[in-house]
């Protein structure tokens, strides 16, 4: 990071913007203990597994967005001060994340024993916004560089969705500089042509388009729609492609797994990190650890299966998907089993566990039930989908949503959501590929009478 105005300005070199800028205030911000960890948690928690090139971190994707949200706020004529609170909020909106990104809000969210009661007391969305939100606004690093002006300024932009808001609809909103960040950093890190969009074309095009007497939300001109269904098939495929590959999904559900059982096991630095308290007492435990201290206090401390799983990650013995059926009408023809299979219970993820591991001579705590859909995914990941209907078009005729004015969104197929079941355990005594192959499909039929039987 160099000067570049005799302090005034500063900025950094990034592969995907060259230089951002930062003032004297982001720079406080960015060498605070609180933002640095964020070099320490990956952006795709274990995706480097399959793509080897994925080891960017939350740390450059906030730099990315804050200047992403100050290019977009200049863009639409916001004041200086509107444009330095953007900034802030695009920089400090990921301060919540914990180890390996989602995966963290994930297992906190599952430790609460009320969990939408804590979110709608500080009106967070979800786990990583109402951890954003209790650190800006109660970290003493960022406490001494922001007034209190700016961190209501920067927290109301971070909660939930405030209508006619602009400003709010840059940081979180259909067309956000989050979204609009991520798939073009996550792609070029990747090392896939998935998530090339025009950049420049999508944020010339954003503009505020009136949703009542005195309220505005952000659209886009009419000339900027073809941009805009490049940035949205850019999404579509790098949500297939990349943030729902077969094998980082396997790797994500044991990342997940090994996690529950070290919390099981009693791992105390484990249990600070994820057993959410409203205390200061557990934020500072919370921002102690990032990815490697998590994988290395499991492997050090855990005896039982948490340290077996992580250490299957760390050589990269990962399960195999042994099954996997949709859960639609077609597979569950009577309506209680296609609830069941949309919902299941615990006990009916048990039996099916239970039952897979003696079939597969395999302990019962190694067999992971995997169900992926976008109400309750094994991994989350918020604003993965982006909603088209919300996007709106400045147009002189009546009819401004996106998918009647695009020719391709106006089929719903584009991006169509769909709920899976899907069944990892180990197979380490099969040898090849092959072989594996031929094992899974000789066991197919018993694997399907299981869970087709349990979920009736």
């Amino acid at each position: 990071m160099t000067n570049r105005w005799e302090n005034t300005k500063m900025e950094v070199r990034d592969p995907i913007y060259g230089f951002i800028e930062y003032d004297d205030k982001e720079e406080q911000i960015i060498n605070t203990r609180v933002f640095q960890r964020l070099r320490g948690i990956k952006q795709l928690a274990l995706a480097s597994l399959v793509y080897p090139g994925a080891h960017h971190t939350r740390f450059e994707h906030s730099l990315g967005v804050m200047h992403l949200a100050g290019k977009i706020g200049s863009q639409l004529g916001l004041d200086d001060d509107r444009v330095k609170i953007l900034r802030l909020a695009g920089l400090l909106h990921d301060i919540g994340h914990g180890p390996f990104s989602h995966v963290s809000e994930q297992i906190i969210e599952d430790q609460m024993t009320d969990s939408k009661k804590i979110l709608d007391k500080y009106n967070a969305q979800n786990v990583q916004e109402l951890l954003s939100i209790l650190l800006i606004e109660n970290n003493d690093e960022i406490k001494a560089i922001l007034s209190d002006t700016d961190i209501d300024s920067v927290t109301n932009l971070l909660k939930k969705e405030k209508r006619g808001s602009i400003e709010k609809n840059i940081i979180s909103g259909p067309l956000d500089a989050d979204k609009i960040d991520y798939i073009f950093r996550d792609a070029y890190f990747a090392g896939v042509k998935y998530g090339v969009f025009d950049l420049e074309k999508v944020i010339e095009s954003l503009t505020p388009i009136p949703i009542g007497r005195e309220s505005h939300q952000l659209g886009i001109t009419e000339e900027g729609v073809y941009a805009v269904e490049q940035l949205l098939l850019a999404k579509y495929h790098m949500n297939v492609q990349v943030y729902k590959h077969r094998i980082r999904r396997i790797a994500d559900a044991m990342l997940v797994k090994g996690i529950e059982y070290a919390i099981e096991e009693g791992i105390e630095e484990i249990k600070g990190v994820y057993d959410f308290e409203d205390s200061s007492d557990f934020l500072s435990k919370f921002i102690e650890a990032d990815d490697n201290d998590v994988v290395k206090i499991i492997l050090d401390k855990s005896k039982g299966t948490a340290g077996e799983i992580f250490k299957r990650i760390v050589e990269r013995r990962l399960f195999k998907e042994i099954y996997q059926i949709d859960v639609n009408n077609e597979n569950f023809t009577d309506d209680v089993s296609l609830m069941n299979a949309g919902n299941p219970s615990s006990d009916q993820r048990e039996q099916i566990t239970a039952k897979i591991a003696k079939l597969l001579d395999v302990p019962p705590q190694m067999v992971i039930f995997d169900l992926q859909s976008i109400t309750n995914p094994t991994f989350k990941l918020p604003r993965v989908t982006i909603d088209t209907v919300t996007i709106m078009v400045n147009r002189r005729s009546g009819d401004r949503s996106f998918p009647n004015v695009s020719q391709i969104f106006n089929n719903p197929s584009v991006d169509l959501e769909k709920t899976s079941i899907h069944i990892y355990a180990p197979l380490d005594r099969i040898g090849t590929r092959e072989e594996r192959n031929k094992f899974i499909e000789g066991k197919y039929g018993d694997l399907d009478k299981i869970i087709r039987g349990e979920l009736r």
